[in-house]
């Protein structure tokens, strides 16, 4: 846990920069339905788990009594802070705190608020089940779980590959979850399903791998893996070449939750 522990820290201290210059370009679609099925409200109470540089948070604080943000990673919760007060200075009723934490044991009392949010931050963690479980406890019953992330194939030999992919560019990567698994560990969590969308978008290549800045070599040899991964969609993520230029689909769910009593 330490060993994953410490290269999150890596990945997110060494590559802050390039995460958050591209990060929101290419997420825009996920906020929509994130704001559309978080359902924040003026007097809600929120919690953004793995909040990285805080784009969700500082999202919800535009409509929220109040945000917290826990991250593992100090170089983004320095640069949400940042954002924070740059937000705050033009908004009077704007209210966020940034926390260092672990998701396996979130730094909040138990049942503070109405609606947690977690985005594109599962597939980081190496034990999915307990930071459900911590999301749930941080909950008020009735309080509402909105979660978004990348998915996988439901087909496993696909989603092996895809894996070994991510982790290749992203040596904090754990795994991409198909739709079916991962609202199955949400229910064992202990919540009810209300609503999950599904949407999908096709991006280029060197957009993906600007967003973390892997080494020249690392970057070849995923280009190689999935050119040769084309007959047969051998990733479930559409690869396609045109000329040169490699792009790929990326398929993505929010889910919005309920905790029961």
């Amino acid at each position: 846990m330490t060993d994953h522990k410490d290269r999150v820290l890596k990945v997110f201290t060494e590559r802050a920069d390039s995460y958050i210059a591209h990060k929101p370009l290419i997420d825009q679609k996920s906020y929509r339905w994130m704001r559309e099925l978080g359902r924040v409200e003026p007097h809600h109470r929120v919690l953004d788990v793995a909040t990285g540089p805080g784009f969700i948070a500082l999202m919800f604080a535009e409509q929220a009594r109040y945000v917290v943000g826990v991250d593992l990673t100090r170089a983004l919760l320095e640069r949400a802070r940042a954002r924070g007060r740059e937000q705050g200075a033009q908004n009077a009723g704007f209210n966020a705190g940034f926390v260092e934490g672990d998701v396996g044991s979130l730094p909040v009392h138990s049942e503070g608020f109405d609606v947690v949010a977690c985005h594109k931050a599962l597939h980081h963690f190496p034990d999915p089940r307990r930071a459900l479980r911590e999301m749930h406890r941080a909950l008020k019953p009735g309080g509402r779980l909105v979660l978004g992330d990348t998915l996988s194939s439901e087909d496993p030999e696909k989603s092996a590959l895809h894996d070994r992919l991510e982790r290749m560019r992203d040596p904090s990567h754990v795994r991409m979850y198909p739709l079916s698994e991962l609202k199955a560990m949400i229910e064992e969590a202990g919540f009810h399903i209300e609503d999950a969308v599904e949407f999908e978008d096709e991006r280029d290549f060197d957009t993906w791998m600007a967003t973390l800045s892997p080494p020249p070599e690392v970057v070849q040899e995923i280009r190689e893996i999935l050119r040769a991964s084309i007959p047969g969609d051998r990733t479930g993520q559409r690869v396609r070449l045109e000329g040169d230029k490699l792009y790929y689909t990326r398929f993505s769910a929010v889910i919005a939750a309920v905790r029961g009593g």
